[in-house]
């Protein structure tokens, strides 16, 4: 029996396109809850630091009335301009990779020197203050709840700080202003935590249905190939990944002769089969009536997870009275390659060969 040929324009190896993989640095960065941003917003971040940096220098320059509490005018200059040093060498290392400590380190950067321009602001009511908020928004805009809540915690640490270092050394006293102040500060952080939860839980809603599939819950085939690859990439002898390629036979004469509802039935069982019994995390829906899944094993033991899976499907099928049976090819790392896409052409051809066979 000749191999079955593809339909012209269907690659099954499709990958996903520039605008998706820039869609996907939208994601949680990791499983502390933070958000990576996009390139742009990184940039956008520290021009704002640089904006920063410009006006208190500005600021501090031509007001009247400069208390050295702390530091000389002098001396405040030199820590503006350390600042501007490690402000430009964390945007350096930012534009080559960012990480959750390069985060917190840049958002401790920031609220020191808030904290610095606040004890020195020589007004009674500071308004270097309101850049406490913009710190504080930055970071929950950008990166998610969790960092919001660190930096409104920080925040609050530096606002204390600062106004006991006010009070005590500069002689500035309590005025219905600055309870006024500190009760509107306290009201807005806590409307933007509020808005800021309805926000982070709508991401991660998008975030989930841009990586799992609706029907069967699994990975899509874009969020499969994004943490499938790393994997892939490491395999080693000793580490071997097996790519199993799962394929429906005559799933159309089911949806045809069953109904859809069927046919959703067969291919959310087949995959919470593949899931049972693999038990991998990395299982996908790669689109239609194909499935993948990555396997920590090597040759010696995929052959018994491909039987499992074989016996799992055929009972149920015969429980349920409908023709259900999987063609399946495999791709082993580092023999076969160590890419997802050399995998998945090994894994395509076998499985066309199985189903020659059958």
């Amino acid at each position: 029996m000749p191999i079955q040929s593809r339909p012209i324009g269907f690659d099954r190896r499709a990958r996903i396109s520039t605008t998706d993989v820039e869609r996907r640095q939208g994601s949680v960065l990791d499983s502390q809850g933070y958000w990576w941003p996009e390139r742009r917003e990184v940039i956008v971040q520290f021009i704002t630091r640089y904006i920063f940096w410009g006006l208190g220098s500005l600021f501090f320059l031509t007001v009247d009335g400069y208390q050295p509490l702390v530091l000389s005018l002098g001396n405040l200059m030199v820590v503006y301009g350390i600042y501007f040093v490690l402000n430009s060498l964390m945007f350096w290392m930012a534009m080559r990779q960012i990480n959750v400590t390069a985060l917190r380190m840049g958002m401790l950067l920031d609220m020191f020197m808030v904290t610095i321009s606040v004890i020195h602001d020589p007004y009674p009511v500071p308004p270097s203050a309101l850049a406490y908020l913009m710190v504080i928004f930055g970071n929950g805009m950008r990166y998610g709840m969790r960092p919001f809540a660190e930096s409104a915690v920080v925040a609050t640490l530096g606002m204390v700080l600062s106004f006991g270092i006010r009070y005590r050394l500069g002689n500035f006293d309590i005025t219905p202003a600055d309870l006024f102040y500190g009760l509107f500060w306290i009201m807005l952080v806590l409307y933007a935590f509020m808005l800021m939860g309805q926000v982070d839980r709508q991401h991660k809603l998008l975030d989930y249905r841009s990586r799992y599939d609706s029907l069967t819950g699994l990975l899509n085939r874009s969020g499969f190939i994004e943490l499938a690859e790393s994997r892939i990439e490491r395999a080693t002898e000793q580490a071997p990944q097996t790519l199993l390629f799962a394929d429906l036979n005559a799933f159309k004469g089911i949806n045809d002769r069953f109904g859809h509802a069927a046919g959703d039935r067969v291919l959310l069982e087949v995959g919470r089969i593949l899931k049972e019994s693999t038990d991998s995390e990395l299982v996908g829906r790669w689109g239609g009536d194909e499935f993948v899944v990555l396997l920590r094993h090597g040759e010696s033991m995929v052959q018994t997870v491909m039987s499992r899976i074989e016996e799992r499907t055929q009972l149920w099928a015969q429980g349920n009275g409908l023709p259900v049976s999987l063609s399946m090819g495999v791709g082993f790392a580092p023999k076969d390659g160590n890419d997802l896409d050399t995998l998945l052409s090994v894994a395509d051809i076998k499985l066309y060969q199985n189903k020659a066979e059958q």
